[in-house]
């Protein structure tokens, strides 16, 4: 069985006392395959909290695969921020924004939705370029079509229904629909995000393939968000990180909360899906 852990929005410099180590216990207890961390590393960008994200990176047992979040580009040095926005993620994390993984059965390519700045005033909300959608042909165009296609970003894809008050946020990245087109051209079955601090699934179907008879052909891609695995601003939920299980030709996704006995994977998944052998 392949076991992926996907953490988003760690927001050091926000954690709790001791939470760290606990989680760094947890995630070494049976290490994963691969830990996916997907973005807001840190709270505000600051070299002590890089400091504690390479640390705890550091300590875990299994590989990991990163990309930034809003919260991981300086709001405080404007030199910075507009002429090397990832400097000191690339000195503590990673010289690979979008970095690559694989093994037999998944394959796990990472997307930067982080931007320095939009034409927008509320900054933190993320975008895709129209060359990084056009990118992803050959980004998988290397990868066996029999493995699990995963995308990990840090902001949204799909909106999370809302309440009855309607009081949950409905926050998309930019170019949303064209790169989720995208994803159903490429085969892609999981997107992981995060962003909001809440764990929530959602699916989108893609247009009919090729000499389609019905909506059966349409290529489903689910999206799965997580919520924090360590910040005190956790939106009404535990902190908690997504476990992804595959095995014979089913993906399984799992929320794993914060609790007083310890971290606790909750009996239903949030999504499964099923490879489709060609």
């Amino acid at each position: 069985m392949t076991v992926i852990a996907q953490l988003s929005d760690i927001h050091f410099g926000s954690e709790a006392e001791g939470e760290a180590q606990s989680l760094v216990e947890e995630l070494n207890r049976e290490p994963p395959d691969l830990v996916v961390l997907s973005g807001d590393l840190t709270l505000a960008a600051r070299t002590d909290e890089f400091e504690k994200a390479r640390a705890f990176i550091g300590a875990l047992k299994a590989p990991t695969l990163s990309v930034p979040g809003n919260h991981d580009i300086t709001p405080y040095d404007l030199f910075e921020r507009f002429t090397a926005p990832y400097r000191r993620w690339r000195r503590y994390i990673g010289l690979d924004l979008e970095p690559t993984w694989c093994n037999g059965t998944a394959a796990v390519v990472g997307l930067n939705t982080a931007r320095r700045m939009r034409f927008r005033l509320n900054w933190s909300h993320g975008s895709l370029s129209r060359g990084q959608i056009r990118s992803l042909p050959s980004r998988f165009a290397a990868l066996e079509s029999s493995r699990f296609r995963i995308v990990v970003a840090h902001h949204p894809f799909l909106e999370e229904e809302t309440d009855e008050l309607g009081e949950r946020p409905r926050v998309m990245v930019a170019r949303a629909q064209d790169a989720l087109a995208a994803f159903a051209a490429q085969s892609v079955d999981l997107v992981v995000a995060g962003h909001l601090h809440r764990t929530y699934a959602a699916a989108f179907e893609g247009p009919p393939l090729k000499e389609a008879t019905d909506d059966d052909s349409r290529h489903r891609v689910t999206t799965v968000q997580a919520g924090t695995a360590l910040s005190a601003r956790r939106r009404g939920e535990e902190n908690s990180f997504n476990r992804i299980e595959i095995e014979d030709r089913i993906l399984r996704v799992y929320r794993v909360a914060r609790c007083e006995s310890g971290w606790q994977r909750a009996a239903e998944p949030l999504a499964e899906i099923e490879k489709q052998v060609a």
